[in-house]
């Protein structure tokens, strides 16, 4: 039953980056391309996980970003990140498990 849900969790996140495809880019908005990474940590509440993601900008410009995660992936969570800067964002803070996988995408802002 827990795979199933994971799996289900899984392809909802793949079809949430599909939201927002490159191919609809407005002229002054360009692919951020990979000059940029996101990753994850958890942090312990206690009885509970807060479950956060990082974009780390290697870019030389601003990025907008979208952000989840396997177990919380809506609504998924907006970040503005500086050149050379990195951003975090709680994605939850009452996860019942450390585990999490990180997801996200950005552009050029």
């Amino acid at each position: 039953m827990m795979k199933a849900i994971g799996t289900a969790l899984l392809v909802l996140a793949i079809a949430l980056s599909w939201l927002f495809p490159m191919s609809e880019l407005g002229p002054n908005e360009v692919s951020a391309g990979g000059c940029y990474q996101i990753s994850g940590k958890a942090r312990d509440l206690g009885s509970r996980w807060a479950h956060i993601v990082v974009v780390e900008n290697d870019c030389d410009y601003w990025l907008q970003c979208t952000v989840w995660t396997d177990v919380d992936p809506q609504p998924p969570v907006m970040l503005t990140v500086g050149p050379d800067t990195s951003e975090q964002a709680h994605t939850t803070t009452d996860a019942e498990q450390q585990e999490f996988k990180p997801f996200g995408s950005c552009r050029r802002k």
